[in-house]
C-alpha cells in the first residue's frame, strides 16, 4: 500500500480544553453490548511489558469512555497491521521495532513522522490508516513540565534509532543544540544530517566523555542493560532523561550522582496525551492527564499465577495450551472438558437439554473455583467465557489472560461438524462472524495480550512463551 504525506501543520499539544464525549462531559458505557466498544492497542516485539494499557484503560474506566485498550503481540509490522485490520481497531500505538517498518502499510503519514522516519501512533479514519509520531512531543513536554529550559541548551542523545530520531527532531524544533552519539557513527551522522542546519550534529562514541563535560541535557534511548556511561562522567548539574521505565544502569548512576533524572514514565505519559487526542478527537484536560499518570505509576502485576487462553471457538486454545504448559512447567486443563466430566455429558447435550443459560452458570462456578484455588495451570477457556463481566474479573485477578485470535475461515476448518451448538445455522460462517463481532471488545477487555493463532500451535505457544519470558524472567 502506498502512502502520502498529509499536508497540515504538526500538532502542538495544549492541555486546556475540558474533555467531553457525551452528556455531562462523559461517555456512557453500557454493559452490555460490548460490540459498540472501540478497541485500541499497543504493538511491538516484545509488548507484554508495555504500561500503555494502564494509562488508557485507567482513563477509559474513570471517564466512562466506551473503549478498551490491549497489547497486541506480533513478530513483524505486517502481522501487526493484519491484526489491526482483522480486529477493526480504532487506533494503535507502535513501539520497537516496528516504528519504521509500519510506515509502508499506512495510507497517510504526517510530516513530523516522515521527518523522523517513524510512526508510533496509527489511527483509523474510515478505511484509511493515518500515522503520527508523538514521541518527540513526549521528550519536549517532559522537559518543559520539569521547568528545564531547552532553547540553546546543549543536548546529547544516546542512540540513533526511532526514539533517538524523535528526540532529536523535538529538541531541534525547540532550537536546542543537539549532538547524536551512536555506536555506529555513520548512522548518527545520517540522522543528524536529516535534520539539517547547525542545530544538530553527530559525534563518535569515543568522544562521549568529552562531549558530556559541557552538556546540559543527556537523553538516553538505549536499552536498560546497556552500560556505556561511567558514573564519573555524570555531573550534578546534568539533566538525565532515560527512555526506559525499567530500572536502568544510567538512571541509577545519575540518581546517585545527584543529577536531575526524568524517567521513562514521564516520556511515556507525555507521548500518550497527544495519542489520546488522535484516538478520540478530544483534548485531554489536566484531570485526564492526572488520571493517566496515576494509572501509569500503579504497580503492574507480577509473575503469572496461572495462564488463561481465551478466544473464539476453533482458535486453537487447547492445542497451543498443552504445548505452552509443557514449556512453562505448568499443568494443563480444558474448562469445557472439566464441565463435561462434571455433568457426565457433552457440551452439545447440555445446550440441547438445558440451554445456554444453564451452561453459563456451570461455566462461571467452575471458572471461579478453578482459578482461585490453583496455581501453575494453563487453562483453555470456552469461547463465550468473556461475555460475563464477573468472569472477566475472575480471569484478570487470577491469571495472565491471552486472547488467541484466528480468522473465521481458519477457526471453522478446525471445528468438527455438529460439535458447536451456537453454529447450528444454514450459514455457519455468517453466524460465527456475527458472534465473534459481538464478543470482540469483551475479549480485548479480558486480555493482557493478543496473539494471532493463524500459525501452528507450536509457533503460537512459542510466541506466548517468549513474551512471558522476556517480561517476567529476563
Amino acid at each position: 500500500m502506498g502512502n502520502t504525506v498529509e499536508k497540515h501543520d504538526t500538532m502542538t499539544v495544549r492541555i486546556s480544553k475540558v474533555f467531553a464525549g457525551g452528556p455531562g462531559g462523559q461517555f456512557s458505557r453500557k454493559e452490555p453490548p460490548w460490540h459498540n466498544e472501540k478497541i485500541f492497542a499497543v504493538t511491538g516485539n516484545p509488548v507484554l511489558h508495555s504500561k500503555s494499557p494502564l494509562m488508557f484503560n485507567g482513563i477509559f474506566e474513570r471517564q466512562s469512555i466506551p473503549a478498551v485498550y490491549a497489547r497486541l503481540a506480533a513478530s513483524t509490522a505486517e502481522e501487526a497491521i493484519f491484526l489491526f485490520k482483522q480486529l477493526r481497531l480504532s487506533g494503535m500505538n507502535v513501539t520497537a521495532p516496528f516504528k519504521q517498518d509500519i510506515i509502508q502499510y499506512l495510507d497517510i503519514v504526517e510530516p513530523a513522522a516522515v521527518r523522523i522516519g517513524g510512526v508510533n501512533t496509527v489511527v483509523r479514519e474510515k478505511e484509511r490508516l493515518k500515522g503520527y509520531n508523538t514521541d518527540y512531543i513526549g521528550v519536549v513536554e517532559s522537559l518543559k513540565k520539569n521547568n528545564i529550559p531547552i532553547r540553546d541548551r546543549k543536548c546529547v542523545i544516546l542512540g540513533a534509532g526511532g526514539a533517538g530520531r524523535a528526540a532529536a527532531y523535538g529538541l531541534v524544533k525547540e532550537k536546542a543544540n543537539v549532538i547524536i552519539v551512536n555506536r555506529t557513527f555513520s548512522t548518527a551522522r545520517v540522522v543528524a544530517r536529516s535534520f539539517g542546519g547547525k542545530r544538530c550534529r553527530a559525534e563518535r562514541i569515543e568522544r562521549l566523555e568529552e562531549v558530556l563535560k559541557s552538556s546540559d541535557i543527556l537523553v538516553s534511548t538505549l536499552a536498560a542493560d546497556i552500560d556505556i556511561v561511567p558514573a564519573t562522567w555524570l555531573r550534578k548539574d546534568l539533566v538525565v532523561m532515560d527512555a526506559n521505565y525499567k530500572k536502568s544502569f544510567l538512571s541509577e548512576k545519575a540518581q546517585n550522582r545527584g543529577c536531575q533524572v526524568i524517567k521513562g514514565e514521564a516520556w511515556l505519559l507525555n507521548q500518550a496525551v497527544p495519542a489520546f487526542q488522535y484516538f478520540l478527537g478530544a483534548t485531554a484536560n489536566e484531570t485526564v492527564v492526572e488520571i493517566m499518570r496515576k494509572a501509569l505509576l500503579s504497580s503492574p502485576p507480577g509473575k503469572p499465577k496461572n495462564i488463561a487462553l481465551v478466544g473464539f471457538m476453533g482458535s486453537g486454545k487447547s492445542a497451543a495450551g498443552k504445548i505452552l504448559a509443557s514449556q512453562m512447567g505448568f499443568s494443563f486443563k480444558d474448562l469445557d472438558e472439566l464441565i463435561e466430566a462434571k455433568e457426565g455429558r457433552s457440551i452439545p447435550d447440555i445446550f440441547k437439554t438445558d440451554g445456554e443459560d444453564y451452561f453459563r452458570k456451570i461455566e462461571k462456578t467452575l471458572l471461579k473455583t478453578e482459578l482461585e484455588s490453583h496455581f501453575g495451570v494453563v487453562y483453555a477457556c470456552g469461547g463465550g467465557v468473556v461475555i460475563d463481566k464477573q468472569n472477566r474479573e475472575i480471569l484478570k485477578q487470577n491469571a495472565l489472560v491471552i486472547w488467541l485470535y484466528s480468522t473465521i475461515d481458519t477457526a471453522l476448518k478446525r471445528i468438527l461438524p455438529g460439535t458447536r451448538p451456537l453454529l447450528d445455522s444454514d450459514d455457519p460462517k455468517k453466524k460465527a462472524q456475527e458472534i465473534l463481532n459481538k464478543r470482540m471488545a469483551a475479549y480485548a477487555a479480558a486480555a493482557d495480550l493478543i496473539v494471532s493463532s493463524e500459525k501452528t500451535a507450536d509457533k503460537v505457544a512459542e510466541k506466548i512463551h517468549e513474551e512471558i519470558r522476556r517480561t517476567f524472567y529476563d
